[in-house]
């Protein structure tokens, strides 16, 4: 049996009507009968796969007894509250903002992250995506923002928000930057009932983030001075006064503050670079370090009691997610999880705070891109939250299966390879998906764009390439000086294997990425040529030097980071012309399509613009399309349609699936 929610009830709840009620249906391959009767449905339309899911984020009450989530209707997000033990909805229309993540400030309030692409006065950088966090009352739908209308601060918020209790009441804390002569990064903690705001904490403009207690003690701070690259813990000792614990210079990999160790007298830290790197450590406030708390592995991150913060464990991810916790309870309601969706790969997506038994998870199995549900452990009551893409057929699911095969060099690329539904596995058009980042790295999850391709006819290559993250710093470091090099022949290669294979046609294989991947397609095109048939770049980098010229406006030095960090892996300034597609537009065959948003401050319009016209200079064929209103992460459901349509057809003109 699949459990599902029905869409048509989904949107009739919007219009004011009960959603939670279940349409439970036999999938029709359950029995041989049923089978014999499958009729596959028509291929989907392009925007099924285009829209994004039907649930933006989900969190649970402290108290576990409503439900907030966030969805699209029309273009335009929408706030759902469900309260479990009626059933009954609530939905508040958040309008066209970019939201971005929702979680509850108290049991009477939501509090909505969204951001947008601004240029503030104060900030370094023309333009800038900020954050900004409305609190809504549940109860009346009124919607307020933190330091809205408070002197000498932008509405805006800088790093984390804690949700704490004091003398038996919930408040927020927030951070956000002091915008006088002292300029610097200050902590309030906002009363959501009242919104009245008390500074609980100041730090300076190097301050990156606190970590609190439960009840809302600042016990940590760090900072980062970026004039002598280093990196500074400091602690509350015994008598509450501020003490520096820990520091370590570094001018890129500086450590990261993560939360609370195992009392409320230590925090765990992530040290990434020197004797440690790779590790996280414990420091109490009297500045005496643990031992590694885990030396199993590169690819995790700890995780922390939904009631007391404390360190608990740590989650693992490779293909999917796995659960470590030390805590006892914790580790029987993981496995408690795990075993409620057989067949699925699950997630723990959140605890209740106040009585972690009751949870929500989230699901994908080879025929559910995504499906979250509500579970009170202590009396075994359930409710399906919703999918993520309803509307997609099961039929026209196909999965992602890892392969493996050597680079040139002998070194060994993990990737996944998504094959088109109901087509025999052989000769078939091929799109290498490379990821951005270039530090990032593809998952077995659900990808929706793989799966819109695979839809049309074409095998989806996704090498984790060198340089890529989740197979150890080794793996990390063989990608420096390796852009357009090492880093790019790793796909090529991963393209002669498939043909080899006889999976692959040599004379159908297209480049499609984003980012980096934008920049890999255009690599791949001039200094990489006579494999690809033709080239897709969204918000690819065509030109290094101007890269780092524009992140160094943006970070506000040359010096930075993120400029350091981008100067590492691109390798040596001497070289990056060899490197940078546009000066090798001559080597250009192919058509090429280069895509835009207009509002990116990762990586400046200007880098398409550029290659369109060395193109065209060139008297090559290219097409470039300007997204209004789009930043670096397709957040515009719009223009993501926009978007896609223009690859699909692109692809099917110069790179047929036949």
């Amino acid at each position: 049996m699949r459990i599902e929610l029905d869409r048509r009830q989904w949107l009739a709840g919007i219009a004011g009507v009960s959603v939670m009620t279940l349409s439970v249906r036999a999938d029709a391959a359950e029995t041989p009968a049923a089978a014999e009767k499958t009729v596959v449905p028509p291929r989907p339309e392009l925007e099924v796969y285009v829209r994004k899911p039907d649930i933006s984020d989900v969190s649970l009450s402290p108290d576990a007894r409503h439900i907030a989530l966030i969805t699209l209707v029309e273009g335009k997000y929408v706030l759902l509250i469900h309260e479990i033990a009626t059933q009954k909805n609530k939905t508040i229309w958040l309008g066209e903002s970019k939201v971005r993540s929702v979680f509850w400030g108290d049991n009477e309030h939501v509090v909505v992250f969204t951001t947008s692409t601004v240029g503030l006065r104060e900030f370094t950088g023309a333009r800038q995506e900020h954050s900004q966090a409305h609190y809504i009352n549940i109860a009346t739908s009124k919607l307020r923002t933190l330091f809205d209308r408070m002197e000498s601060f932008y509405n805006t918020v800088e790093g984390d928000l804690y949700r704490i209790k004091q003398d038996g009441k919930y408040y927020v804390t927030a951070s956000n930057y002091f915008l006088r002569d002292d300029y610097g990064l200050v902590l309030y903690r906002f009363d959501l009932a009242t919104g009245k705001a008390k500074q609980l904490d100041a730090g300076d403009n190097g301050t990156r983030r606190w970590v609190l207690t439960p009840a809302g003690v600042p016990v940590a701070r760090c900072d980062y001075d970026r004039d002598r690259k280093e990196w500074r813990l400091q602690m509350r000792n015994d008598k509450g006064i501020w003490k520096e614990v820990f520091k370590q210079k570094e001018a890129i990999d500086y450590p990261s503050l993560v939360g609370l160790g195992r009392d409320e007298k230590s925090v765990i830290i992530y040290i990434d670079a020197g004797d440690n790197a790779g590790e996280y450590i414990e420091i109490r406030n009297d500045g005496t370090l643990s031992e590694p708390l885990d030396k199993d592995g590169y690819n995790r991150g700890p995780m922390f009691h939904p009631t007391t913060k404390l360190f608990a464990g740590f989650a693992r991810w490779d293909d999917w997610v796995t659960y470590e916790y030390n805590d006892p309870q914790l580790k029987r309601l993981a496995e408690a999880c795990k075993k409620a969706m057989p067949d699925y790969n699950v997630s723990i997506y959140e605890f209740a705070a106040e009585d972690p038994r009751k949870v929500i998870i989230y699901g994908e199995s080879p025929d559910d891109p995504g499906t979250y549900y509500f579970i009170d452990f202590s009396n075994g009551d359930y409710i399906p939250v919703g999918a993520n893409y309803p509307d997609l057929p099961t039929q026209w699911i196909t999965q992602k299966k890892p392969v493996t095969y050597k680079a040139a060099d002998g070194l060994d690329i993990h990737g996944y390879l998504t094959l088109p539904p109901r087509r025999e596995a052989k000769n078939l058009p091929l799109i290498v998906l490379p990821h951005g980042g270039p530090h990032a790295r593809d998952t077995s999850g659900f990808d929706w764009e793989a799966q819109l391709y695979a839809s049309r006819g074409y095998a989806v290559l996704q090498p984790n390439f060198r340089g890529s993250t989740g197979y150890g710093s080794d793996f990390v470091e063989a990608g420096y000086g390796q852009w357009g090099r090492k880093m790019q022949t790793d796909l090529s290669d991963g393209v002669r294997y498939l043909v080899k294979d006889g999976l692959v046609d040599p004379k159908r294989v297209c480049i499609v990425g984003a980012s980096y991947g934008g920049y890999a397609a255009l690599a791949g095109v001039t200094l990489d040529p006579g494999v690809y048939n033709c080239a897709v770049s969204v918000a690819g980098i065509s030109d290094i030097k101007a890269m780092l010229e524009f992140d160094s406006s943006q970070s506000g030095s040359s010096t930075s980071p993120v400029v350091l960090s981008l100067k590492r892996s691109v390798g040596d300034r001497k070289t990056l012309d060899q490197i940078s597609p546009i000066k090798f537009v001559d080597k250009v065959t192919v058509p090429v399509l280069l895509i835009h948003g207009k509002d990116d401050i990762v990586v400046d319009i200007g880098q398409s613009r550029k290659m369109e016209r060395a193109l065209k200079s060139a008297g090559k064929d290219v097409t470039f399309i300007e997204l209004k209103g789009e930043d670096h992460w397709s957040s515009v459901e719009a223009r993501r349609l926009e978007m896609s349509t223009a690859i699909v057809a692109f692809l099917e003109k110069h790179n047929p699936p036949g």
